[in-house]
């Protein structure tokens, strides 16, 4: 009865101690944890119009000034920025400015002073008026237009939310070409093939007369030429006419055998797919980096460290094929969420 009583005992130790361990294991953090246990974000296409109006939608990503101006009409909170998510040290390079071939190899004193305004212009919207920077880009749009600015969007803070500084073409390179490979990663056909003789990484001092017709799309790229339109600068010889069009036509300017566009503003996956070769124009450097915020109507605010909260919550975006969704996507597959196109 002794050996019988000993050996029971020892079964039901044995026992108790498998069940502690495995509670202790039961307990501890999977780190084999895979995106599979990350249910896919939901995206979805919407435009403005649909921004806070749209049913079962968990968040909403739009650019600046259409965010702010989204959030007041809508009562949204800005839950988000993309700049900060993405990680990279001053955002990532959404805009650029290209000049054609022969502007670049003719007049090349004129782009450099041109490039030195451009410069301080983004001093001079950190401390100019609203007034006045609204009359200035206003002033530059197609007859019978609404700019995308007004007195109740533009505010310091809807300005320095986007993004404005001239980074060089020859500093810039390297972080482009990255963008672009991590955009065409994401979609393959969002992008085109980038050639190093695509950047302007110097300009000589010859100077000759021209007329320069310059364009730029409405909303946070035309912040970037604000100060030059509001001063209608002459460079010397070299006369400038600063257009301010709608954002779907900036591809047109550059387009064709005979482009309108001397210089232009235009997001960074189009002027890789349109213009990637430098067979026509160069690129002189980026003017914006990064003006895309998330709203939501009480959303939890997402950050790096809990992003997975967005695991199963539908976002919709405006201008999902474009810039918004492609970085969104770019976010996502940095943090291995998985997603998916809806509707």
């Amino acid at each position: 009865m002794k050996k019988t009583f000993k050996a029971i005992c020892a079964a039901a130790c044995a026992v108790a101690a498998a069940v502690c361990v495995t509670s202790f294991a039961a307990c501890q953090p999977d780190d084999n944890k895979t995106e599979g246990d990350v249910p896919a974000v939901k995206l979805m296409a919407t435009d403005a119009n649909g921004v806070g109006a749209l049913d079962g939608v968990d968040y909403y990503i739009a650019a600046e000034p259409a965010a702010t101006t989204k959030a007041k009409a809508m009562g949204l909170d800005f839950s988000g920025n993309l700049q900060q998510l993405y990680g990279a040290e001053g955002g990532y390079p959404q805009a650029v400015i290209v000049a054609k071939n022969e502007l670049v190899e003719s007049n090349p004193a004129f782009l450099s002073a041109f490039i030195k305004e451009v410069k301080v212009n983004e001093s001079w919207i950190a401390t100019s008026s609203a007034e006045t920077i609204i009359q200035a880009v206003s002033s530059h749009l197609p007859a019978d237009t609404t700019p995308t600015f007004n007195a109740k969007n533009l505010n310091a803070q809807v300005i320095a939310n986007c993004g404005i500084k001239f980074v060089s073409a020859a500093e810039d390179k390297t972080r482009v070409k990255s963008f672009i490979a991590e955009m065409g990663e994401v979609d393959a056909t969002s992008v085109g093939t980038i050639s190093d003789s695509f950047f302007c990484e110097s300009l000589g001092t010859a100077s000759t007369s021209s007329s320069v017709n310059v364009y730029m799309p409405d909303g946070a790229p035309a912040l970037a030429l604000a100060k030059l339109m509001s001063e209608n600068n002459t460079f010397g010889q070299t006369s400038v006419t600063y257009n301010v069009v709608p954002a779907d036509t900036i591809g047109a300017r550059v387009s064709g055998e005979n482009p309108a566009a001397d210089i232009c503003i235009l997001p960074v996956n189009a002027a890789s797919k349109l213009l990637g070769s430098g067979a026509k124009y160069k690129m002189l450097g980026t003017v914006t980096n990064g003006n895309l915020y998330m709203l939501s109507k009480g959303g939890q605010a997402i950050t790096a460290e809990n992003i997975s909260l967005l695991g199963g919550k539908t976002v919709a975006v405006i201008n999902l094929a474009n810039v918004p969704g492609l970085t969104l996507k770019i976010i996502l597959s940095k943090y291995d969420i998985p997603f998916e196109t809806i509707g």
